[in-house]
């Protein structure tokens, strides 16, 4: 999984850890599933009953015309200090990003960070590569009981498998190494941090899920990155700029999919959307943010219209993903399509679900490129096309 050095030594030690992993692994991995979501539910159910009953307690006075925000009741966002991990129910660290290479060809990664923090705590990575000259995709996944993470002040440094995510002041280091190929990127946190939050809302960094609770959510869209990958025994340096999110809190992951989109527009602005849907296929809230070098803007839901285009069926689980969407904002019209059609993550092993997570790019009003994540699919009832 992650690198913990180059050369055959590792691939050794990796064969022989991977070839002891195998039998036990088709054992634990679907009973350590089944525990951590009976977990993390039961954890859900009491922390989002404790936390309504804070919020109706101790939310701020009602002004006229205005219902209370159960977010006011919860701290703020502080940064630097909430880059470090938190006692929440679900939290994760999140990078994408479309890599130039001084040969002219171009990469997509993404690398996410997962800590459910239940009666059962456990540590999930999740890492990807395309080559999007031919369409190829690598992937890799890790979970292990527990948080395998120094402590840091303002920052924190997970460490698993020979992986490494880490961010210290900043500097942000993601290391993996994963079915022959491998990352090492140097992340610079210099750029704009948005706090997301709705149209409506007065609490910037936190968005509130109704029954499925309550996320703080902030991103940096664009963190000038350098390093090297690792394709085929090739070193390549590559460069270009990163999409970071952290986003946790006591809400509840399996009561709800999304189709997300972290867009960076060649007019300089960037684009994050979130369309949360039920199991059933309804709405459960729609919200974005436009950012600029002038900060950033909440997109009001009836700002926002996402109209599927295209789908496309896996050929490996059969699940069927809209794969190609229409967009309206007051900025414009774009179009989104993805570089790959088959971009679909299976994390049965590590987290029980899975997803669709790939490059993007954007025509219309603006071009421009980006990543989108599209999950919960596996769990839908209804086609998404279909929700009212």
């Amino acid at each position: 999984m992650k690198s913990d050095g180059k050369g055959k030594s590792y691939y050794g030690r990796y064969r022989r850890r991977s070839s002891r992993r195998k039998g036990w692994r088709a054992y634990l991995a679907p009973l350590f599933a089944v525990i951590a979501v009976l977990a993390v539910g039961l954890y859900f159910v009491g922390v989002s009953e404790r936390e309504s009953a804070s919020a109706t307690s101790s939310g701020p006075a009602n002004t006229v015309g205005k219902p209370d925000e159960r977010t006011a009741a919860l701290p703020p966002l502080n940064l630097p200090s909430d880059d470090a991990p938190h006692a929440s129910g679900m939290e994760w660290w999140y990078y994408n990003g479309i890599l130039d290479a001084t040969t002219g060809n171009r990469y997509a990664f993404h690398v996410a960070v997962f800590v459910a923090n239940g009666l059962v705590k456990h540590t999930v990575m999740h890492v990807a590569l395309t080559d999007l000259q031919t369409g190829r995709r690598f992937s890799g996944q890790s979970r292990t009981g527990g948080v395998p993470a120094k402590s840091i002040a303002n920052g924190f440094d997970f460490n698993q498998d020979g992986w490494q995510v880490s961010s210290n002041g900043a500097s942000h280091v993601v290391r993996a190494e994963f079915e022959g190929v491998s990352l090492a990127l140097n992340l610079a946190d210099s750029g704009q941090v948005v706090a997301h939050r709705a149209a409506d809302s007065a609490t910037p960094g936190l968005l509130d899920f109704g029954k499925s609770g309550i996320s703080y959510y902030y991103s940096r869209p664009r963190m000038p990155t350098r390093g090297e990958i690792n394709v085929a025994g090739r070193p390549i340096q590559v460069s270009g700029d990163v999409w970071f999110d952290h986003q946790w809190g006591d809400f509840d992951v399996l009561s709800f999919g999304w189709n997300w989109f972290a867009l960076h527009l060649a007019d300089g602005s960037d684009v994050m959307l979130y369309d949360l849907f039920d199991s059933d296929g309804r709405k459960v809230l729609t919200s974005g943010t436009v950012s600029t070098a002038k900060g950033s803007v909440p997109l009001k839901a009836s700002e926002i219209t996402l109209t599927p285009a295209l789908k496309w069926t896996s050929p490996h689980t059969k699940i069927t993903y809209v794969v190609e969407w229409n967009v309206k904002l007051p900025s414009g019209s774009y179009n989104i399509k993805p570089f790959v059609d088959d971009s679909e993550f299976d994390a049965h092993d590590t987290t029980a679900n899975i997803y669709w997570e790939g490059p993007v790019k954007v025509s219309g009003s603006s071009e421009g490129q980006g990543f989108m994540e599209l999950s919960g699919y596996d769990r839908l009832k209804a086609a998404p096309a279909n929700r009212k």
